[in-house]
């Protein structure tokens, strides 16, 4: 049953980073103005405050489903080197591992053709 909740809770992690990325795409596409300053500025806005990012639960989810560097302690790629006393301000991490997921979405749907 555990397994089965994992793998939906990174089904719907991952469908949330997508949904951001398309999100983002769609307004880069309609851009006029500097696509790089636009790019930066609604990667920023899109998971600043985003449920995956101030949500405690769902941090711990970004957290274990990330494929990003910042997430390596908690999902497992780092374990070793975590102590139970360790401090973490999970908010920062999370939020970092998840506009890092939805940037590297929005890299792989630019140079994706549709």
């Amino acid at each position: 049953m555990r397994q089965n909740e994992t793998q939906q809770d990174s089904e719907n992690y991952w469908q949330a980073v997508t949904d951001v990325a398309e999100q983002i795409v769609e307004e880069l596409s309609e851009a006029e103005d500097d696509r790089n300053d636009l790019l930066h500025q609604l990667l920023h806005e899109s998971t600043d405050q985003h449920d995956y990012v101030i949500n405690e639960e769902l941090q711990l989810h970004t957290l274990q489903h990330s494929k990003n560097a910042c997430a390596a302690l908690f999902n497992g790629t780092l374990s070793h080197s975590y102590q139970s006393t360790d401090n973490f301000p999970f908010s920062a991490f999370a939020g970092d591992a998840f506009e890092a997921d939805v940037a590297a979405k929005v890299n792989e749907l630019l140079v994706t053709p549709a």
